[in-house]
């Protein structure tokens, strides 16, 4: 249960964003006291004798994109998480709980303009600059952590991980670095698509942003209260240069000739946000070892559902 009156000051936010060191040859791990705070407050692991945690910053163009890493003392292997559109590391606990239960080190990094990173908030012209940010910290993992790596992604994030497969297999590159990918409830076309784009067309030209909507992403009424009025990293605008970003994707992805790659997509069956059932069916075209798991009942922020779901969620995981 999270403790809806608990609260992150902005000092300690802007402290993070600002001192967190740079990962450089040496990784070192932290235990400052703001630190302490940011992982109490959204419930993440605190290190103890068996669970290493490093916190840091990487330099990819001109942000700083804020990591974190777990890494249990027995680990079997390292698994990145890509979170996704307007949602941060702090939110993936019970994800990241569930993958260090698996003795998996588990790699976690904001995207630019999200969570703790720099960058304006929510602001993107093309997913090539999330790939980007993901391919640097790929080759971080690689570097210092222990293999194999597997991805995993929530809704956009899922799109990141599809974006950096499908660039790997146009360039013929044999180090493609995850032996696994696991897609909770993957971005390609939204619900009301085609409205949305109109309207899109419509308003670029003079309006930059526009209100954010909290939508019924989870059954889980304490998440959702928690994200619309508790959460400091929360951006209460939407900049419309994103819809543009995902026109590019959704035309990107259909033009791909396809993968054998096997994927691991879970996706629940009550998903108001995605035209999931349309995506679904596109995907299978794609990815001929494409294996669907169906969460009956399931919204479409899969890793925060009800804790009722949360175990059959999980449980579908393929490594």
């Amino acid at each position: 249960m999270r403790d809806l009156n608990a609260t992150l000051d902005q000092s300690t936010v802007e402290h993070l964003q600002c001192k967190l060191p740079l990962l450089g040859a040496t990784l070192t791990s932290t235990d400052k006291a703001d630190l302490r705070r940011y992982l109490s407050f959204y419930k993440l692991p605190q290190p103890n004798n068996s669970l290493a945690l490093y916190a840091g910053r990487i330099t990819v163009g001109e942000n700083h994109i804020v990591t974190m890493t777990w890494q249990p003392t027995n680990s079997i292997g390292t698994a990145i998480v890509v979170h996704g559109y307007m949602d941060h590391i702090g939110l993936f606990n019970h994800l990241i709980q569930d993958l260090l239960k698996r003795q998996f080190t588990v790699v976690c990094f904001d995207l630019p303009g999200h969570g703790l990173s720099t960058g304006k908030p929510g602001y993107i012209l093309d997913y090539a600059d999330y790939v980007s940010v993901l391919e640097s910290v790929v080759n971080i993992s690689r570097e210092k952590f222990p293999g194999p790596l597997h991805g995993v992604g929530q809704s956009m994030g899922g799109a990141i991980l599809l974006k950096h497969c499908i660039e790997h297999h146009a360039n013929n590159n044999s180090d493609y670095p995850f032996v696994s990918l696991n897609l909770f409830a993957p971005l390609l076309q939204p619900r009301g698509w085609n409205i949305n784009r109109w309207l899109h067309l419509l308003t670029k030209s003079f309006i930059e942003d526009r209100p954010r909507v909290f939508r019924h992403s989870s059954w889980d009424e304490e998440f959702l209260f928690f994200l619309r009025y508790c959460d400091p990293l929360q951006a209460k605008l939407m900049p419309l240069a994103w819809v543009g970003a995902l026109k590019k994707w959704i035309k990107e992805f259909k033009q791909f000739k396809g993968s054998n790659l096997a994927i691991n997509l879970i996706q629940g069956d009550a998903d108001k946000t995605l035209d999931w059932e349309t995506n679904l069916g596109i995907f299978k075209q794609k990815f001929s070892a494409l294996n669907v798991h169906i969460i009956k009942d399931g919204n479409h922020h899969l890793v925060n559902e009800v804790e009722s779901m949360r175990a059959e969620i999980f449980s579908a995981l393929r490594f």
